[in-house]
């Protein structure tokens, strides 16, 4: 009866997880794939095939190449071996499996009560952090997996985490940051601070190998001044976050931490775990996807402690329950409605799709910059901006220009933006007009493309509109 329950646990896991992930595929309407990562890790893979590796034509209309290179190369290996679309929807529903047997291993090496791991699971699955990682690939898909493999060897004083450990740097100096940070207070918990050293030391010689290079040939990288507030409006997915927590689980969390503090400091690891999550998250706010882990953790202790403890009222305390599960449920609903709607939209594709055959050079495009590496891939065309930041030339003063370009209304000041980068295209898109960018259909550029004679509309369709620019 054991074996029995146990495997229809595991066959409900297993059947949960697919569906969830699968969904904003399949109820995503314009066949695109979901975000600008899988389009970025096309492009960048193509252009590694091509062996040129030092510089990147289309981004920013000419930058460095120096992008962390693990992503780009594992994606471009997969391409030579797997249909792209198996790699961008497929693959990470695998991945997201294993990383969830990765995770159900971690809790029951700690010592985790079967039922708490068990209902950690669940939650896990329906947070919109684990479904924003796996449903498509994305920067956090192999990532993810191996932080997670990672501290499984770690716990299990496997050799092999020290390999890891060192592979952890080529995805991106953060998460460096963020393992051995962990690391550290794993280490101190098991007492085996000679353990970290070691870490330390092999990490330390990792990022050197890896940042040196840029270091010495491009400094440092000039830091954005402009997305501060874009990005902490990311950490709660009810609050419109792309991959945000959702605020029900924090409530389930406090019902957690309330529980765990009556034992006082026998949970210590766990306390001082999310205070420095929470310190993280400050300077990198796409670290709430890790914080997720250790909050659906949280989340199912406190789940339990409410099914298992008497309040005064058991009707508030029933109530309680369930406006927490329910909660939980449409959140997970809300996310995959969101992210099934992501750009590219159908109609986005078609412009750019549509540039791309019009023109068969690499002129440069203006458009909102969240739209930019779709104008790199899907249209093969020099973007004006994009959302990758890191060592992009003259970043702030070219976002000044850009938002200059965006809202000005004086034709002249536009036209010297315009040959200063030698824009040849304009995109405007319906979500620009109606809030992205502006609020009223004469504001900025838009007057300007409408009254001046120097800008020609040579597509459009209910979405998005092309302008081409007259010389």
């Amino acid at each position: 009866m054991m074996f029995t329950k146990s495997y229809a646990r595991v066959i409900f896991l297993i059947a949960l997880t697919i569906v969830i992930l699968l969904l904003p595929n399949l109820i995503r309407i314009s066949g695109t794939y979901i975000g600008e990562d899988p389009y970025f890790y096309i492009r960048v893979a193509d252009t590694i095939k091509d062996d040129n590796i030092e510089y990147d034509e289309l981004s920013y209309s000419g930058r460095p190449f120096a992008y962390s290179p693990a992503q780009p190369l594992i994606f471009s290996y997969l391409k030579k071996v797997l249909p792209e679309q198996m790699i961008i929807n497929i693959i990470p529903i695998i991945l997201g499996l294993i990383s969830l047997y990765l995770f159900y291993l971690i809790l029951k090496e700690l010592k985790v009560e079967p039922n708490v791991n068990y209902l950690s699971l669940i939650i896990l699955i329906l947070s919109p952090p684990f479904i924003y990682i796996f449903s498509s690939y994305n920067t956090f898909t192999v990532i993810t997996l191996i932080i997670l493999l990672t501290f499984y060897l770690l716990i299990k004083k496997n050799m092999v985490s020290y390999l890891l450990f060192f592979i952890i740097p080529f995805f991106g100096y953060q998460y460096s940051l963020l393992t051995l940070i962990l690391a550290l207070v794993y280490s101190i918990k098991e007492k085996n601070t000679k353990g970290f050293y070691i870490i330390l030391l092999i990490s330390l010689l990792s990022l050197l190998i890896v940042y040196l290079p840029s270091l010495s040939k491009y400094g440092l990288s000039e830091s954005s001044k402009f997305d501060k507030a874009l990005k902490y409006k990311s950490l709660f997915s009810d609050l419109g976050g792309e991959a945000g927590i959702s605020i029900f689980m924090i409530f389930l969390s406090l019902f957690g931490l309330s529980y765990l503090w009556k034992s006082k400091y026998k949970h210590f690891f766990i306390y001082v775990t999310l205070i420095l999550f929470i310190i993280l998250i400050f300077y990198y706010p796409s670290f709430i996807i890790y914080l997720s882990f250790l909050l659906s953790f949280l989340a199912a202790v406190g789940m339990i402690y409410i099914i298992r403890s008497k309040w005064e009222s058991e009707t508030i305390r029933k109530l309680t329950m369930w406006i927490l599960i329910l909660g939980l449920i449409f959140s997970s609903y809300n996310f995959v409605r969101e992210i099934s709607l992501q750009e590219p939209s159908h109609e986005l594709y078609l412009a750019l799709n549509f540039l791309r055959g019009y023109d068969s050079s690499q002129n440069v495009v203006f458009s909102h910059y969240s739209y930019g590496i779709f104008i790199n891939t899907i249209a093969n065309k020099k973007n004006f901006m994009d959302t990758k930041f890191l060592y992009a030339p003259n970043l702030n003063k070219r976002y000044q220009d850009y938002m200059t370009l965006l809202y000005t209304r004086n034709a002249d000041l536009a036209e010297s933006i315009i040959n200063k980068y030698e824009i040849k295209y304009i995109i405007i898109t319906k979500k620009m007009k109606q809030g992205l960018v502006w609020n009223q259909e004469d504001e900025g550029l838009l007057f300007i493309l409408n009254t001046g004679k120097s800008y020609n509309k040579i597509y459009y369709n209910d979405e998005v509109e092309v302008w081409r620019i007259r010389k």
